[in-house]
């Protein structure tokens, strides 16, 4: 009994209620740790490649101006003068041709001469045969008259004076053919004739003088021989090419460019030209108003270094977007919106902005004051006013 008294105590202790514990104070989340950007007012560029053509500014595929055999030709890479000779043609058989052409018009020459003489010596005797033609109608006439008179007076009869009448005709036409001589003489049909064959054979004389220099296939400028089409032996006819000129010192180069494209391009546009390794700076020397069947405009830019003709790539840089320039990664989407945080009394701050352009790893935004700091890159998990510690 008395054990049980002594154990009493004990059990009443240990039932008894515990003091209530007071609660703790929530602990204060941790500040991100973050760097910070300040936006920059300017112009976000692109770079823009495009194909571009390397011609000479001059270029000409020179022909053959008469047809022959091939004696020489310049090498390839040759400079040449304008009037110099490039390809040598066999010139043998246009001076056989020329010579020929000469004694033609020398003889047609001389039969016009011959003519003319025996004209000369003609045109007297027409004239005394012509007079005697007259004098002899004259006669016949006043005895046809006459016999007429003495029909009448019973004096002659019918059948004479048929052969009055008879003579009378005879000698009117000898007289009109007599005059007719001498006409034709003085319209100088048969000179004419010869006088025309003269023109002739000169112009044969000139063409063929034309093809004896046509053998030597001149530069029509000063330039670089690019390609030679004919080699020596061979046969080339007239009209075919002979050679490639190209004034290679002076070079252009076009590209095409759809028009809004081209539209931007001033002469203050810089441009890079880039051709096997090589580069070479360039200028906008002039653009096409409207654009082409393939409704591209032709640009045309003139290099400012050693370039080949062939093909090649244009750079140049184009404005995309004025405004303030960031990060691309500084700006988020976030509810359809475009937002950047911002550092404020030691807080984010979401700020929505338009994105204007982005190129790369570069954005054109608006609707900054450009004072902010803004935060790049951002943490993961990051929301407006949470607590940020910026760090260097």
């Amino acid at each position: 009994m008395r054990r049980a008294l002594l154990l009493l105590p004990l059990l009443l202790f240990a039932c008894a209620p515990k003091k209530a514990e007071a609660p703790k104070e929530a602990p204060e989340p941790l500040a991100f740790q973050v760097k910070t950007v300040p936006p920059t007012r300017g112009a976000l560029e692109a770079e823009v490649r495009a194909s571009a053509t390397v011609q000479a500014e001059k270029e000409s595929f020179v022909a053959a101006g008469a047809s022959g055999r091939v004696l020489r030709t310049l090498n390839p890479g040759s400079r040449v003068e304008a009037g110099q000779g490039v390809v040598f043609l066999d010139p043998a058989p246009f001076q056989e041709a020329l010579s020929a052409a000469r004694l033609a018009l020398a003889q047609a020459e001389a039969n016009l001469e011959r003519t003319e003489n025996q004209l000369r010596a003609n045109r007297a005797a027409l004239l005394a045969q012509l007079e005697a033609a007259k004098a002899q109608l004259e006669a016949a006439r006043r005895r046809f008259e006459e016999g007429q008179a003495l029909l009448q007076a019973g004096a002659l009869a019918p059948l004479d004076l048929k052969a009055l009448e008879a003579q009378y005709r005879q000698a009117q036409s000898a007289y009109e053919n007599a005059k007719e001589a001498l006409d034709r003489l003085e319209r100088g049909e048969d000179l004419k004739l010869l006088r025309l064959q003269v023109e002739s054979a000169r112009l044969q004389v000139r063409q063929a003088e034309r093809n004896l220099r046509e053998t030597v296939i001149r530069a029509p400028f000063a330039g670089e021989v690019v390609e030679v089409y004919v080699r020596e032996g061979e046969f080339v006819g007239a009209g075919s090419r002979a050679f490639r000129l190209a004034t290679t010192d002076r070079l252009l180069a076009k590209v095409y460019l759809p028009p809004e494209e081209a539209a931007r391009l001033g002469p203050e546009t810089p441009f890079t030209l880039r051709q096997n390794g090589r580069t070479a700076g360039a200028t906008l020397l002039r653009k096409t108003d409207l654009p082409g069947q393939n409704r591209l405009v032709e640009v045309v830019l003139k290099p400012e270094g050693a370039l080949l003709p062939g093909p090649a790539e244009a750079v140049y840089r184009k404005v995309l977007a004025e405004g303030l320039l960031l990060p691309a990664g500084a700006v988020r989407a976030e509810g359809g919106e475009a937002v950047v945080y911002a550092v404020e009394g030691g807080q984010a701050r979401r700020k929505r902005v338009s994105l204007l352009a982005q190129e790369g790893d570069r954005a054109a935004v608006a609707g900054l004051s450009g004072e902010e700091r803004v935060i790049f890159p951002v943490p993961e998990g990051l929301k407006d006013g949470d607590p940020v510690e910026v760090v260097p």
